[in-house]
Protein backbone atom coordinates (compact mmCIF):
# COMPACT_ATOMS: atom_id res chain seq x y z
CA UNK A 1 0.00 0.00 0.00
CA UNK A 2 1.15 3.50 -0.74
CA UNK A 3 2.38 5.58 2.16
CA UNK A 4 0.08 8.49 2.97
CA UNK A 5 2.31 11.55 3.12
CA UNK A 6 0.99 14.44 5.15
CA UNK A 7 2.22 17.99 5.36
CA UNK A 8 3.62 19.66 8.39
CA UNK A 9 1.24 21.93 10.29
CA UNK A 10 2.95 25.02 8.90
CA UNK A 11 1.98 23.91 5.39
CA UNK A 12 -1.59 22.93 6.27
CA UNK A 13 -2.86 19.39 6.23
CA UNK A 14 -5.31 19.15 3.44
CA UNK A 15 -4.55 17.52 0.14
CA UNK A 16 -0.80 17.59 0.17
CA UNK A 17 2.25 15.43 -0.29
CA UNK A 18 5.44 16.16 1.60
CA UNK A 19 7.27 19.25 0.47
CA UNK A 20 10.53 17.31 0.87
CA UNK A 21 9.73 13.62 0.90
CA UNK A 22 13.39 12.58 1.02
CA UNK A 23 14.32 14.46 4.17
CA UNK A 24 14.92 12.89 7.55
CA UNK A 25 12.02 14.91 8.97
CA UNK A 26 9.70 13.51 6.33
CA UNK A 27 10.87 9.98 7.11
CA UNK A 28 10.10 10.49 10.80
CA UNK A 29 6.69 11.93 9.98
CA UNK A 30 5.86 9.00 7.71
CA UNK A 31 6.99 6.53 10.37
CA UNK A 32 4.66 8.12 12.93
CA UNK A 33 1.75 8.04 10.48
CA UNK A 34 2.40 4.39 9.64
CA UNK A 35 2.56 3.58 13.34
CA UNK A 36 -0.79 5.27 13.94
CA UNK A 37 -2.40 3.32 11.08
CA UNK A 38 -0.93 0.05 12.43
CA UNK A 39 -2.25 0.75 15.92
CA UNK A 40 -5.69 1.79 14.62
CA UNK A 41 -6.00 -1.67 13.08
CA UNK A 42 -5.43 -3.14 16.56
CA UNK A 43 -7.26 -0.84 18.98
CA UNK A 44 -9.73 2.09 19.07
CA UNK A 45 -8.35 5.27 17.54
CA UNK A 46 -9.09 7.36 20.64
CA UNK A 47 -7.09 5.04 22.89
CA UNK A 48 -3.82 5.46 20.96
CA UNK A 49 -1.19 7.29 22.98
CA UNK A 50 2.00 9.15 22.10
CA UNK A 51 4.04 6.61 24.05
CA UNK A 52 2.80 3.83 21.78
CA UNK A 53 3.43 5.87 18.65
CA UNK A 54 7.04 6.66 19.48
CA UNK A 55 7.70 3.04 20.44
CA UNK A 56 6.10 1.64 17.28
CA UNK A 57 7.71 4.21 14.96
CA UNK A 58 11.13 4.13 16.67
CA UNK A 59 11.08 7.94 16.76
CA UNK A 60 12.22 9.99 19.73
CA UNK A 61 9.46 11.61 21.76
CA UNK A 62 11.02 15.04 21.17
CA UNK A 63 10.95 14.38 17.42
CA UNK A 64 7.29 13.45 17.63
CA UNK A 65 6.44 16.86 19.08
CA UNK A 66 8.28 18.60 16.26
CA UNK A 67 5.61 17.30 13.91
CA UNK A 68 2.49 16.73 16.01
CA UNK A 69 0.83 18.17 19.09
CA UNK A 70 -0.58 14.83 20.31
CA UNK A 71 -1.95 11.53 19.04
CA UNK A 72 -5.22 13.05 17.83
CA UNK A 73 -3.21 15.55 15.81
CA UNK A 74 -1.79 12.61 13.86
CA UNK A 75 -5.32 11.40 13.16
CA UNK A 76 -6.39 14.86 12.02
CA UNK A 77 -3.41 14.98 9.68
CA UNK A 78 -4.27 11.60 8.19
CA UNK A 79 -7.94 12.42 7.77
CA UNK A 80 -7.37 15.92 6.40
CA UNK A 81 -4.86 14.72 3.82
CA UNK A 82 -7.07 11.82 2.76
CA UNK A 83 -10.14 14.05 2.43
CA UNK A 84 -8.11 16.33 0.20
CA UNK A 85 -7.04 13.43 -1.99
CA UNK A 86 -10.64 12.16 -2.07
CA UNK A 87 -12.01 15.36 -3.51
CA UNK A 88 -14.52 14.01 -6.03
CA UNK A 89 -14.99 17.03 -8.29
CA UNK A 90 -13.75 20.55 -8.85
CA UNK A 91 -14.88 23.06 -11.48
CA UNK A 92 -12.92 24.15 -14.55
CA UNK A 93 -11.63 27.24 -12.79
CA UNK A 94 -10.18 25.26 -9.89
CA UNK A 95 -6.56 24.28 -10.36
CA UNK A 96 -6.77 21.69 -7.57
CA UNK A 97 -7.58 18.88 -10.00
CA UNK A 98 -5.23 20.10 -12.71
CA UNK A 99 -5.92 18.63 -16.13
CA UNK A 100 -9.13 16.84 -15.09
CA UNK A 101 -10.82 19.81 -13.37
CA UNK A 102 -14.35 20.19 -14.70
CA UNK A 103 -14.35 16.67 -16.23
CA UNK A 104 -16.84 14.61 -14.16
CA UNK A 105 -16.07 11.08 -15.31
CA UNK A 106 -12.30 11.58 -15.20
CA UNK A 107 -12.67 12.99 -11.67
CA UNK A 108 -14.63 9.88 -10.70
CA UNK A 109 -11.89 7.63 -12.06
CA UNK A 110 -9.32 9.59 -10.07
CA UNK A 111 -11.44 9.20 -6.91
CA UNK A 112 -11.44 5.43 -7.20
CA UNK A 113 -7.72 5.38 -8.02
CA UNK A 114 -7.13 7.14 -4.70
CA UNK A 115 -9.36 4.60 -2.91
CA UNK A 116 -7.38 1.70 -4.36
CA UNK A 117 -4.01 3.34 -3.69
CA UNK A 118 -4.84 4.10 -0.06
CA UNK A 119 -7.12 1.15 0.71
CA UNK A 120 -5.14 0.19 3.82
CA UNK A 121 -5.57 3.65 5.39
CA UNK A 122 -9.26 3.69 4.47
CA UNK A 123 -9.70 0.21 5.95
CA UNK A 124 -8.24 1.37 9.25
CA UNK A 125 -10.26 4.60 9.35
CA UNK A 126 -13.58 2.98 8.45
CA UNK A 127 -12.99 -0.26 10.35
CA UNK A 128 -14.21 -1.20 13.83
CA UNK A 129 -11.43 0.79 15.54
CA UNK A 130 -11.50 3.80 13.22
CA UNK A 131 -13.05 7.24 13.54
CA UNK A 132 -16.76 7.04 12.59
CA UNK A 133 -16.84 10.78 11.96
CA UNK A 134 -14.42 10.38 9.03
CA UNK A 135 -17.12 8.71 6.92
CA UNK A 136 -19.60 11.44 7.88
CA UNK A 137 -17.12 14.12 6.76
CA UNK A 138 -16.46 12.26 3.52
CA UNK A 139 -20.18 11.89 2.83
CA UNK A 140 -20.74 15.62 3.36
CA UNK A 141 -17.82 16.45 1.07
CA UNK A 142 -19.17 14.16 -1.67
CA UNK A 143 -22.64 15.72 -1.41
CA UNK A 144 -21.21 19.23 -1.79
CA UNK A 145 -19.06 18.27 -4.76
CA UNK A 146 -21.86 16.36 -6.49
CA UNK A 147 -24.02 19.47 -6.19
CA UNK A 148 -21.19 21.49 -7.73
CA UNK A 149 -20.96 18.95 -10.56
CA UNK A 150 -24.71 19.20 -11.18
CA UNK A 151 -24.55 22.99 -11.09
CA UNK A 152 -21.86 22.86 -13.77
CA UNK A 153 -24.12 20.49 -15.75
CA UNK A 154 -26.90 23.10 -15.41
CA UNK A 155 -29.15 20.62 -13.61
CA UNK A 156 -32.13 22.27 -11.87
CA UNK A 157 -32.11 22.59 -8.10
CA UNK A 158 -35.51 20.97 -7.80
CA UNK A 159 -37.09 18.45 -5.43
CA UNK A 160 -35.60 15.58 -7.40
CA UNK A 161 -31.95 16.59 -7.10
CA UNK A 162 -31.29 15.83 -3.39
CA UNK A 163 -32.57 12.29 -3.89
CA UNK A 164 -30.12 11.70 -6.73
CA UNK A 165 -27.31 13.30 -4.74
CA UNK A 166 -28.06 11.05 -1.76
CA UNK A 167 -28.21 7.95 -3.97
CA UNK A 168 -24.94 8.83 -5.71
CA UNK A 169 -23.24 9.59 -2.38
CA UNK A 170 -24.29 6.19 -1.06
CA UNK A 171 -22.93 4.50 -4.19
CA UNK A 172 -19.48 6.05 -3.72
CA UNK A 173 -19.33 5.16 -0.02
CA UNK A 174 -20.63 1.66 -0.73
CA UNK A 175 -18.09 0.94 -3.47
CA UNK A 176 -15.28 2.35 -1.34
CA UNK A 177 -16.36 0.12 1.55
CA UNK A 178 -16.37 -2.92 -0.70
CA UNK A 179 -12.85 -2.10 -1.95
CA UNK A 180 -11.40 -1.85 1.54
CA UNK A 181 -13.13 -5.04 2.71
CA UNK A 182 -12.02 -7.09 -0.30
CA UNK A 183 -8.83 -8.84 0.81
CA UNK A 184 -8.05 -10.36 -2.58
CA UNK A 185 -6.59 -7.45 -4.54
CA UNK A 186 -6.67 -9.47 -7.75
CA UNK A 187 -10.47 -9.16 -7.54
CA UNK A 188 -10.39 -5.34 -7.63
CA UNK A 189 -12.10 -3.77 -10.60
CA UNK A 190 -10.18 -1.08 -12.47
CA UNK A 191 -10.92 2.52 -11.50
CA UNK A 192 -12.59 3.05 -14.88
CA UNK A 193 -15.00 0.16 -14.22
CA UNK A 194 -15.80 1.41 -10.73
CA UNK A 195 -16.43 4.91 -12.07
CA UNK A 196 -18.77 3.45 -14.70
CA UNK A 197 -20.80 1.71 -11.98
CA UNK A 198 -20.99 4.83 -9.81
CA UNK A 199 -21.82 6.97 -12.84
CA UNK A 200 -24.72 4.81 -14.04
CA UNK A 201 -27.34 6.57 -11.87
CA UNK A 202 -26.03 9.99 -12.93
CA UNK A 203 -26.21 8.97 -16.58
CA UNK A 204 -29.76 7.63 -16.16
CA UNK A 205 -30.85 10.95 -14.66
CA UNK A 206 -29.59 12.97 -17.61
CA UNK A 207 -30.87 10.46 -20.17
CA UNK A 208 -34.32 9.83 -18.68
CA UNK A 209 -35.41 12.87 -16.67
CA UNK A 210 -37.47 15.43 -18.59
CA UNK A 211 -36.14 18.16 -16.31
CA UNK A 212 -32.46 17.32 -16.82
CA UNK A 213 -30.45 19.19 -19.46
CA UNK A 214 -29.10 17.22 -22.40
CA UNK A 215 -25.40 16.52 -22.00
CA UNK A 216 -22.91 15.18 -24.50
CA UNK A 217 -21.79 11.58 -24.12
CA UNK A 218 -18.27 12.84 -23.48
CA UNK A 219 -19.54 14.94 -20.57
CA UNK A 220 -21.46 11.95 -19.22
CA UNK A 221 -19.04 9.11 -19.82
CA UNK A 222 -15.63 10.70 -20.40
CA UNK A 223 -13.51 10.55 -23.51
CA UNK A 224 -12.40 6.96 -22.83
CA UNK A 225 -15.97 5.78 -22.38
CA UNK A 226 -16.83 6.68 -25.96
CA UNK A 227 -14.37 4.16 -27.41
CA UNK A 228 -11.37 4.93 -29.54
CA UNK A 229 -12.81 4.10 -32.93
CA UNK A 230 -16.57 3.93 -33.45
CA UNK A 231 -18.02 5.62 -30.37
CA UNK A 232 -19.44 2.33 -29.09
CA UNK A 233 -17.37 1.93 -25.93
CA UNK A 234 -18.72 1.36 -22.44
CA UNK A 235 -20.16 4.88 -22.13
CA UNK A 236 -21.94 4.79 -25.47
CA UNK A 237 -23.50 1.41 -24.69
CA UNK A 238 -24.69 2.63 -21.28
CA UNK A 239 -26.08 5.73 -22.93
CA UNK A 240 -28.03 3.77 -25.51
CA UNK A 241 -29.42 1.46 -22.82
CA UNK A 242 -30.66 4.47 -20.84
CA UNK A 243 -32.41 6.07 -23.81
Amino acid sequence: AACLRIRERSQGWKGGADMDSGSRASAARRAIVEAYIDLMEEKPYDSIRVKELVQRSNVARSTFYVHFRDAIDVLEGIEGTLLGLLSLYRSDGDAYKGAIAGMPFECMENWFEVCIEHERVLRALTGPHGDPYFTVRLQNQIRQELNQMMDDDRAPRDRLRPYYVELLTASYIGLMSYIVKEKNKSEYLEAHELASIANSTRAAYYKLSDKAPRLSDERLFGAKGLGEDDGKGDGAMLGSAAR
